[in-house]
């Protein structure tokens, strides 16, 4: 059996947390061996993983608030959890270590220095700016990775260009359940926010984050609510935006149209209750709330970065608008509002699309593979 480690920071609610619960809980377990090494004790998300997986903490430190680790105690977690996690690894000498994340991925190959575990790091997203200091940390240690994994083309590209060789580098895309978000009984999301039978609901999904584009829905919401006037927005998710996007609605005189939901755990019955998906990020990797709203048979408007463009094709199954423009955000939300058969067709395709190329068994079906190649690499090695 192939002992296989994965180091994350911690199981909270987030796009790389979200695809490793799922991967493991799909994984071959008569194959693998799967530890979940965190850094911080509280893992929101370890109460869905499947009894074989075992979950192993670094350090007590962090406390979860607003959808992130905060209060962290002292500052000497991010020291002590790297230092006891190259211990373990190389008193128990793993077959394979997986990261997916910038400090993971960092700490990942600095154990596999003192280890001999094959070492797979990954590649979430690219950003639109980086610190100089974070972009020559990653570069020197590149070279570390024996395999690396991104979720979108333009990820792989990303890495290429840092200095990755292109045959260690693998596009294994985000994967999800389709059926649970296809079938999934749609939320009584009026009578729960006490607004009209007959309104329009437009949401979104993911952490309030300033680069999710949020603001910038806000300022296309004014133009929106005058042309469907009907319309609620509806805000899936925490994060530490929220009071500056709470302040934003009240300077905008719209807090009786726009609605912060918080965290839920019945994300597919919300998306199945909202008519039109709203996703104006201005940097991603595959983005899964993208794939839930695919999946629930949305239309969808969305910046066309990275990995979006993996995911949809403009006016067949959703519709680009560029980054940072709320005026073409208003013109095409309230195209699909308004043009409700073009907006089925969109969903139509969309859900199709989901099911075809973005499921959890093509994800998990992606990683095994590369495990298996490192895992063959590995033997090559030995025997030369």
């Amino acid at each position: 059996m192939t002992t296989l480690w994965y180091f994350i920071g911690a199981l909270v609610i987030g796009g790389a947390e979200r695809t490793l619960v799922d991967l493991v809980n799909d994984i071959d377990h008569d194959e693998y061996d799967v530890t979940i090494w965190t850094m911080f004790s509280t893992n929101p998300l370890e109460s869905e993983l499947d009894s074989a997986v075992t979950v192993r903490c670094l350090t007590d430190a962090g406390q979860f608030e607003n959808g992130t680790i905060a209060d962290v105690e002292t500052p000497l977690a991010y020291v002590i959890a790297p230092l006891r996690f190259c211990i373990a690894a190389r008193r128990e000498d793993p077959d394979i270590i997986q990261s997916f994340l910038f400090y993971g991925n960092v700490i990942s190959r600095i154990a596999g220095l003192t280890c001999s575990a094959r070492i797979i790091t990954g590649v979430r997203s690219v950003p639109d700016s980086e610190p100089l200091v974070r972009r020559l940390i990653d570069k020197a240690t590149l070279p570390l990775s024996d395999a690396i994994v991104s979720n979108s083309t333009a990820g792989r590209e990303f890495v290429v260009e840092r200095g990755a060789s292109r045959d260690d580098v693998a596009v294994v895309y985000n994967g999800r359940n389709i059926d649970t978000y296809r079938s999934a009984t749609p939320a009584s999301l009026h009578e729960e926010l006490d607004i009209p039978a007959d309104a329009t609901v437009i949401g979104t999904v993911g952490r309030l984050l300033e680069r999710k584009g949020h603001f910038d829905l806000l300022e296309a919401w004014v133009t929106i609510t005058k042309e469907v006037p009907d319309a609620h927005l509806v805000f899936v998710g925490d994060g530490p935006a929220r009071q500056d996007l709470e302040r934003r609605i009240e300077e905008l005189d719209c807090s009786d149209s726009v609605h912060f939901l918080g965290t839920r755990d019945d994300v597919p019955s919300l998306l199945n209750a909202m008519d039109v998906f709203v996703f104006p990020s201005h940097f991603e990797g595959l983005p899964g709330a993208v794939i839930e709203a695919m999946a629930a048979g949305l239309p969808i408007v969305a910046t066309p970065v990275d990995g979006n463009s993996d995911l949809l094709e403009n006016y067949r199954s959703g519709l680009f608008v560029d980054v940072r423009s709320p005026q073409q955000l208003a013109w095409a939300t309230i195209r699909l509002a308004n043009h409700p058969d073009f907006a089925a067709d969109l969903g139509a395709t969309a859900t199709d699309r989901a099911a075809e190329q973005f499921t959890v068994a093509a994800m998990v079906d992606g990683f095994e593979t590369v495990y298996r190649q490192v895992s063959m690499n590995a033997k090559e090695e030995t025997v030369y």
